[in-house]
């Protein structure tokens, strides 16, 4: 009976033994394993497969978050202006009309040339040749001229340029080297710049219908 119990003890050890022996094998041939070709992806239980999914629909959403974009966003934003006025105080006027009805607007003004005739004249000359001018006209019997500042003379304002271009052939004849230029006046504009995306459709209707030499324009905003 001993003996029985030494042979069973014995066959055991055996047993443990040949399973580590095993196991051990196995590790090496996972070692000594290829590395896999380009583009294959190595096998994943269903269980693994299932987290990657889910970690990506995590990122996702993170991404769609971060790049969502608030509500009127992308959509242009432009302005109008409206005038001209020629006096501020009309200006104040409509501006104090648009207010009441919750209708931002910014004040503005623009210096704008306008034409208003032609003039002849000789272009700035030293003194003395300016008294010689002068003494050649007053010969001839002309008096249309004055002399400005900076020793330039003026030969006459005009609003149609055919009386210019006469005014022009005159001074010629005389032996002057006259130039003929349109006149241009400078004046203030006033402006109101308005926000498009504020309801005033209804209001600005009004005001032009009162105001009809205002215009309403297309405008950057400021």
């Amino acid at each position: 009976m001993k003996y029985l119990v030494y042979l069973l003890l014995l066959a055991n050890l055996g047993y443990l033994g040949w399973n580590i022996h095993l196991n051990q094998k196995a590790g090496e041939a996972v070692r000594e394993l290829p590395p896999l070709p380009g583009g294959v992806s190595p096998l994943v239980t269903l269980q693994e497969l299932e987290k990657q999914q889910e970690h990506a629909d995590e990122i996702s959403g993170l991404d769609a978050l971060t790049n969502a974009q608030p509500p009127g966003a992308g959509v242009a934003h432009t302005c109008q202006t409206l005038g001209p006025f020629l006096v501020e105080e009309e200006l104040q006027a409509v501006a104090r009309q648009l207010e009441q009805q919750g209708v931002a607007v910014r004040r503005r003004t623009a210096e704008v040339q306008k034409p208003n005739g032609f003039w002849v004249y000789l272009p700035a000359m030293e003194r003395e040749q300016v008294l010689q001018a002068v003494n050649k006209l007053e010969e001839n019997g002309d008096r249309e001229y004055y002399v400005g500042k900076g020793n330039f003379l003026a030969l006459g304002t005009f609003k149609e340029i055919s009386r210019a271009e006469i005014r022009l052939e005159e001074t010629r004849e005389l032996g002057f080297d006259p130039v003929l230029e349109a006149r241009y006046d400078t004046s203030t504009e006033y402006w109101l710049d308005i926000d498009t995306q504020m309801p005033a459709a209804d209001i600005l209707d009004a005001i032009l219908q009162e105001h009809p030499a205002l215009q309403l324009q297309g405008t950057a905003c400021p």
